[in-house]
């Protein structure tokens, strides 16, 4: 993992000459009448001027098991039932317990993660051109092993008193997380006048799902690991963002408030989660050849449970190819989190002005893939 950053500058500088070997005109007038709605998902004040009515859809999903938790708990569970069977037909021997003991001591402190997101956007000048409506759901989750050293002397024991179960096993897994579902009404605040600046407010409507559990041994299955019904508490809140963005020539700076009202809930198992108002800022400039950005999280995401407040950093580049295709890259830098820092690759295909699909691949290793699609039609 400390090749990545280098590996990130590289594609940093690779990219750029790849940019300076092509055509800057056909780049610029590819880019200059596109018309995108997934802005509005990040700041509300960058919805573009439409013509007609577009909904834009779009979604993620990102699986870190880096330390190999997931496939290691699957195989000390296995191993673990295979020594209570030989233990009830009396064919357990001193010794046979080393391999799982080991097994969980590598275990112990071990993580994985998991986050994803969906999202929708609608606007059109049908109504009033100052407003946009939008859906969104993000979750983030994760676990951490916790290996109890008593389980040790139980297993060395079994061979002795002839008894083994699957249950006694005290380590286990403790797994943590949160979904927020939106329902939000932007509008552009006109009565704001602000040279060169584009203010919007956003009224929505908040759900908020808190999960906690721990899992032993015996009862775990990969297929269930985050498996929601009977562990999670529910709230629902209105809430309210604010936003802003400024042209200047090639420059273009987006500011947005999140969560105005801030709260604090307690999710089953009785972990604090603070939903607390947060800042992101995202900084754009034109080439003649492409476009490149800085998105910054002034402050962390929420915090909970087994899961740290996270902050992201993301560098990215996008280009033109030709009048339809562009291609992207994008280096993603986290702290305050158990995640690596990440590499993105993108390819979307433009149709029409307000028509648009395009994927993206994530990596961080081999056990840190992520992928994403964006999806836009005009009606």
């Amino acid at each position: 993992m400390a090749v990545l950053p280098s590996l990130g500058r590289s594609l940093c500088s690779a990219l750029f000459i790849f940019g300076c070997l092509a055509t800057p005109l056909l780049a610029h007038e590819a880019d200059s009448t596109r018309r995108n709605l997934q802005p509005v998902l990040g700041n509300a004040a960058q919805r573009p001027d439409l013509v007609e009515t577009v909904a834009h859809s779009s979604g993620y999903t990102f699986l870190n098991d880096r330390e190999e938790m997931l496939d290691d708990l699957l195989k000390a569970r296995r191993e673990a039932a295979a020594l209570e069977s030989s233990v009830r037909r009396f064919e357990y021997r001193p010794g046979d317990e080393e391999p799982l003991i080991r097994r969980l001591q590598s275990l112990d402190n071990t993580a994985t993660t998991f986050q994803a997101g969906i999202g929708l956007v609608i606007g059109g000048p049908v109504f009033d051109d100052r407003y946009t409506v939008s859906a969104q759901a993000h979750t983030r989750f994760a676990g951490t092993f916790d290996y109890v050293e008593s389980d040790e002397p139980k297993l060395r024991l079994a061979p002795v008193i002839a008894f083994f179960e699957l249950s006694e096993l005290e380590s286990r897994a403790r797994v943590s997380g949160y979904g927020v579902g939106e329902v939000a009404l932007h509008r552009r605040l006109d009565e704001v006048n602000i040279t060169a600046t584009t203010v919007s407010t956003s009224l929505k409507y908040q759900a908020i799902s808190l999960y906690e559990r721990e899992v032993p041994i015996q009862d775990y299955r990969e297929s269930d690991f985050f498996e929601l019904s009977g562990f999670t508490r529910d709230f629902h809140r209105a809430n309210v963002d604010l936003s802003s963005s400024t042209e200047l020539g090639r420059w273009r700076v987006g500011l947005t408030l999140r969560d105005l009202f801030e709260s604090t809930y307690r999710g089953p198992r009785g972990s604090t989660f603070h939903l607390r108002t947060r800042g992101e800022l995202r900084i754009d400039y034109q080439f003649d050849w492409a476009r490149v950005s800085l998105f910054q999280e002034l402050t962390p995401q929420p915090a909970f449970g087994e899961m740290k407040g996270r902050r992201e950093t993301v560098l990215g580049v996008e280009k033109p190819i030709s009048r339809r295709f562009v291609v992207g890259a994008s280096y993603m830098h986290v702290a305050r989190d158990r995640d690596n820092d990440s590499l993105s690759l993108s390819l979307s295909y433009h149709l029409l002005d307000s028509f648009y699909i395009g994927v993206t691949g994530t990596a961080a290793s081999d056990r840190e893939l992520g992928g994403a699609f964006r999806l836009q039609l005009p009606f």
